[in-house]
């Protein structure tokens, strides 16, 4: 799946409670946990693996010698009272994995880079994945509801590392509670 995303400004969202999600620039986890009394983290895989030329030009704008070796690419589910709400894939330089993400585990992301002040996040991009998009991610993720998604992601920067998290809304999560988001 390689969404196509663009600034906020360049994409309708009809709704504002999705738009509020979308471009909060909080601690989303922070955030689902207050949705919910019981939040899991579900580590789908952390190691070096393929990354696409888009986000590699994320990482890297100005074009900068990119050697895959040098990252990890962690998927996840965030989990909110037994419902996946959120499919989160990050690229994370091998140097914060051996350093400050070392001994991740289950934790959630977003615990640790907004509890520590020296991440600064980029502003965000956007994206609007259709059903027929939507049928691939609920196959591989096993969902049973077809609905367009929406997501965001950005870049934390950590002196002169980046990285990139990006954030699948699922259909049972909270941005799209009492939503017009398929408009």
């Amino acid at each position: 799946m390689q969404p196509q995303w663009c600034q906020p400004q360049d994409h309708h969202i009809g709704d504002p409670r999705l738009r509020n999600w979308l471009l909060d620039t909080g601690s989303l986890t922070e955030r689902l946990q207050t949705h919910c009394r019981d939040f899991q983290v579900q580590v789908l895989g952390q190691r070096q693996a393929e990354i696409s030329l888009e986000e590699i030009r994320q990482l890297s704008p100005n074009s900068k010698p990119f050697n895959l070796a040098d990252w990890q690419v962690r998927e996840v589910i965030l989990w909110g009272d037994s419902q996946p709400w959120v499919f989160a894939r990050s690229i994370l330089p091998q140097a914060l994995c051996s350093a400050e993400l070392a001994g991740l585990g289950n934790q959630a992301l977003g615990k640790l880079i907004f509890n520590d002040p020296r991440f600064v996040r980029q502003p965000f991009e956007i994206c609007h994945i259709s059903t027929t998009t939507t049928t691939t991610i609920a196959k591989a993720l096993q969902l049973s509801d077809n609905r367009d998604l929406w997501g965001r992601r950005s870049v934390f920067m950590l002196d002169n590392l980046a990285m990139s998290v990006a954030e699948i809304f699922l259909p049972q999560a909270p941005a799209y509670a009492d939503s017009q988001a398929n408009l």
